[in-house]
């Protein structure tokens, strides 16, 4: 049970787009804050000027605004603990190293790049590649240490970690956790330009921006030890922290889910247009489970929230499945209102260079569209392969070729149903009708016909619903494919 109010970060850097395992974190966090009734912090860590990018700030708020995880404070939000720009703070992380030079809690270290590669190496040769700082400068009498930092010698500055010893805390997730401290060497919490490291920089901003817990990858578990000790030399409270598994990458790779696995970031799954209700419950059963049937449609996020509960986070590293993803937003697609999916499909249509209202239905073309599109696409830019067909001369597909060949008396029946097409499409279920009393009258068999008209039309087997093909292409053009079929079926070239 949380008792005191929850504040929970979602820290990123802007180095790179927003990677699906950082999109996690900011979901489980977000989800933590809104069951708790806490607050949801985005600070952006981008002190690594060389690495930032503009774009990847960009598409960390875009990000975020379509997974509809909205920070309560932040960048953007603005709050009572900022600034949310770590390159902002530089005055809070001066204040924590006086407090630590005052206590003694940390030491300036002189040792040079090239004697730590040096002793490295050597421990190395020996069979023990696992070498830790070995506290050179640690034993230098302060008198001197002093001296060499008043005369200008380029230094850091370590933590002075107790020894003997050990650090434990207990994850929320993976419970008690200790680490001996033979097995941590003496962190550097200054570099010789005097910012701050990672761990240092984290550990005060966590602080100073009352964060209650940090949920974070298990990556990061190596970071927890050495937080827990600064914040112990600095006497500050230490957030609960629980680490959530990684995301590997589907089969047939191996390993942690990366970039060059392709499907690593979130601006693919933007600009291919999956439904992010959808996105969230997938991304959200990565790991987690509350014991819904996750793949009958997009969880409401108010039930995600109610039931969000790390203690139902796995252990172990979790596997992604695309294909999970396509099932729950293609569920979500198909039981959309039409007139609401056609406005989604509309832009994609038009990024690839198809503008419905050009085609003979007019103005009811795109609700066409959409009803040809709708039980088909899992994501909104599947649509234009979808209706192709209807945009441009197809090229028919083999199975289509040989239908209309095996098909018996195609060329005859095409060429008559050309003749004795309409001359006015109004709806489908008219053109149906129409065929239907055509297939009668001639005796053929509904089905065998059907086919060879989609092969006709759509130069596939797998098309749309038939007569919404024909609405689409208006007669002139529906007659020209019908015709042009027949000559294939009498054996001429496709």
């Amino acid at each position: 049970m949380v008792s005191e109010k929850v504040r929970v970060r979602f820290a990123p850097s802007p180095t790179g787009y927003l990677h699906i395992g950082s999109a996690r974190t900011a979901l489980f966090n977000w989800l933590f804050a809104r069951r708790h009734g806490g607050v949801f912090v985005l600070r952006i860590e981008d002190t690594d000027e060389q690495r930032n990018k503009t774009e990847a700030l960009a598409a960390i708020f875009e990000g975020l605004r379509w997974l509809g995880l909205d920070p309560d404070e932040g960048p953007e939000q603005g709050g009572d603990y900022g600034p949310y720009f770590q390159s902002e703070r530089g005055p809070t992380y001066a204040a924590a190293t006086a407090q630590l030079k005052r206590s003694e809690g940390i030491y300036p270290c002189f040792c040079t790049k090239e004697r730590l590669a040096q002793r490295r190496a050597q421990r190395g040769a020996g069979g023990d590649a696992s070498w830790h700082y070995d506290g050179h400068c640690r034993a230098l009498p302060a008198a001197e240490a002093a001296a060499r930092v008043a005369a200008g010698e380029p230094h850091t500055w370590r933590l002075k970690i107790p020894r003997p010893g050990a650090t434990s805390f207990n994850d929320l997730i993976h419970g008690p956790t200790t680490v001996d401290h033979a097995d941590v060497e003496d962190l550097i919490l200054l570099r010789a330009d005097g910012t701050p490291t990672y761990n240092f920089a984290v550990v005060i901003d966590d602080h100073l921006m009352a964060i209650t817990h940090v949920i974070r990858g298990q990556d990061h578990l190596t970071n927890t030890f050495k937080q827990v000790l600064i914040y112990e030399a600095l006497g500050w409270t230490i957030p609960a922290m629980g680490h959530i598994s990684l995301i590997l990458a589907p089969p047939p790779h191996t390993g942690k889910l990366s970039k060059r696995h392709g499907g690593a970031e979130i601006k693919e799954y933007q600009d291919k247009g999956y439904d992010p209700d959808g996105f969230v419950t997938w991304l959200a059963m990565i790991g987690w489970s509350f014991g819904k049937d996750e793949e009958k449609e997009p969880i409401p996020r108010e039930e995600l929230i109610a039931n969000f509960d790390l203690a139902n986070a796995g252990k172990a590293n979790a596997r992604m499945n695309p294909s999970k993803l396509d099932a729950i937003s293609g569920r979500h697609f198909r039981a959309a209102p039409p007139a609401e999916f056609a406005r989604k499909i509309d832009p994609y249509l038009r990024a690839a260079g198809f503008a419905p209202e050009r085609l003979p239905a007019g103005d009811g073309a795109l609700a066409l569209i959409a009803e040809c599109a709708q039980p088909r696409i899992d994501y909104l830019a599947q649509a234009p392969e979808v209706v192709r067909w209807a945009f441009e001369d197809p090229a028919p597909e083999p199975d289509s070729v040989k239908a209309l060949a095996e098909t018996e008396g195609a060329a005859a029946f095409l060429e008559a149903y050309a003749e004795d097409l309409p001359l006015e499409f109004t709806a489908p279920e008219d053109l149906e009708a129409h065929a239907r009393g055509f297939t009668t009258t001639r005796a053929l068999k509904f089905g065998a016909f059907a086919k060879a008209v989609r092969a006709a039309l759509t130069g596939s087997l797998r098309s749309p619903p038939l007569f919404h093909c024909a609405c689409l292409l208006g007669r002139d053009e529906t007659v020209r494919r019908l015709k042009h079929a027949a000559r294939i079926a009498a054996g001429g070239k496709a």
